[in-house]
């Protein structure tokens, strides 16, 4: 068993289901001391809101029963619709007006008014490109209107949050821990939630774009349900298996055309990195998020986009104390969590 320390609980407050991880360091070891999760029902998480209050807060009681006041210093994150991250490159001039070209550019970039969000920057580095010095930028936006009412909810049930991340960097937090980096590559970061799918587009320590696209497990399950004319749960559960000859083939079919639509919402957001990096192509698709696992999608998405896919482990450098979790279960439940293992990362090296 792990000792407990004061690094706070990282919570993924996702649209189906909310998700507690903690890591622990010992001796320059990393440990996982906690992994577990609690389903939402429909509708109460979505678009960066809390849409059904009371729903959240049981499945939390549920999740952490019985935690002292230390256990309510959390780590969160805010939902990717409700933010954007870039790297922007302005001249490396002494005098250049940062602020105001950054102001502009998210002005061009943001699907919401710019008086809306939040805008915070920090210079991440300096490149050459056709003999001119470009300062890099990363730059975060962040809607105020759900930051404001997750803070709110926090507060009404007495969590403290520590950190309060967003998704996106998240998913490059978890993607760091896996030790999954190849150096030097441009990787695709793709983690598809049950209502939407974050794109996260890396190369080494640098995030070059993000965006959220209109792709998730609900979607396909709305999708199988028309097609077959069956409820919603005797959908879920085709999704997992529990199908007739005709169930499977027709999930099969469903997969594949919604697979063809996530494949051109990826490859619309790989476009956006031309005026960023001289060679825009992605390298390697990583998926995480509860749709990661769905049957056949890996092979779908490398067939359309042309580029090998690869399941995420964000666990696969961390041990997990023998006795403690079903070795089974945490490599099922993995892929799921990775946002949870991003802000339980970030909550250890801030520690």
């Amino acid at each position: 068993m792990v000792s407990e320390d004061s690094t706070p609980l990282a919570i993924d407050i996702g649209s189906s289901a909310v998700k507690a991880v903690k890591l622990e360091r010992k001796d320059g070891r990393l440990f996982l001391s906690r992994l577990s999760a609690v389903s939402l029902a429909p509708g109460a998480v979505g678009g960066g809101f809390v849409h059904d209050p009371e729903e959240l807060e049981q499945a939390l009681t549920e999740l952490l029963p019985g935690e002292g006041e230390e256990a309510r210093k959390v780590v969160v994150a805010l939902s990717g619709g409700a933010a954007m991250v870039k790297t922007v490159l302005l001249p490396a001039e002494e005098d250049f007006p940062v602020v105001d070209a950054l102001e502009a550019e998210a002005m061009q970039v943001l699907p919401y008014p710019l008086d809306e969000v939040r805008l915070s920057h920090l210079r991440i580095g300096q490149i050459e490109k056709r003999t001119e010095r470009l300062d890099e930028y990363l730059m975060i936006a962040v809607r105020r209107e759900p930051l404001d009412a997750l803070l709110a909810f926090l507060k009404r049930v007495r969590y403290e949050p520590v950190i309060v991340d967003v998704n996106f960097l998240a998913m490059e937090s978890a993607f760091e821990l896996s030790g999954m980096r190849t150096e030097g590559e441009i990787t695709a970061l793709v983690d598809i939630g049950a209502s939407e799918t974050l794109v996260n587009v890396v190369c080494d320590e640098h995030t070059l774009i993000t965006k959220a696209v209109p792709f998730g497990g609900e979607g396909l399950t709305r999708s199988l349900s028309d097609r077959l004319a069956i409820s919603r749960e005797e959908a879920e559960a085709v999704k997992k298996g529990q199908a007739t000859a005709a169930e499977a083939d027709a999930l099969d079919e469903v997969l594949r055309l919604e697979a063809e639509k996530l494949a051109h919402e990826l490859d619309a957001t790989f476009q956006l990195m031309w005026p960023i990096t001289p060679a825009p192509r992605v390298e390697r698709v990583v998926l995480s998020g509860g749709g990661a696992r769905l049957k056949r999608l890996p092979e779908r998405l490398e067939e359309a986009l042309d580029a090998p896919v690869e399941i995420l482990d964000p666990f696969r450098r961390v041990e997990a104390p023998e006795g403690e979790f079903d070795s089974g279960h945490l490599e099922s439940l993995a892929p799921a969590a990775a946002v949870g293992a991003g802000l339980a990362y970030r909550a250890v090296e801030s520690a």
